[in-house]
């Protein structure tokens, strides 16, 4: 193993650990507290999949991390939009 291929592990080991971070800001109370886990967490999930397809070079990961990315902003709003007393 080189140099970056080491890099990149550890890299996908710390942004596992901070969606685990996420999952615990998520499981608060307060509304704004799970809308920022939750958006945290897809964020970290993404990038994770792209290292992934880096890594090992499998295409569904890139497509599955774009599909997040581009999905995410949607349901957050609409979750906003619903919590904050509006209709779909």
């Amino acid at each position: 193993m080189d140099f970056l291929t080491i890099s990149e592990l550890f890299l996908m080991l710390c942004l596992i650990i901070y969606m685990l971070a996420n999952v615990r800001i998520a499981a608060r109370k307060t509304t704004g507290s799970a809308l920022a886990g939750v958006a945290g967490f897809t964020i970290a999930l993404a990038i994770v999949l792209a290292m992934i397809y880096c890594v090992t070079g499998i295409e569904f990961c890139r497509d599955i991390a774009f599909a997040i990315l581009i999905l995410s902003p949607v349901g957050t709003i609409a979750a906003s939009h619903v919590l904050g007393g509006g209709d779909l």
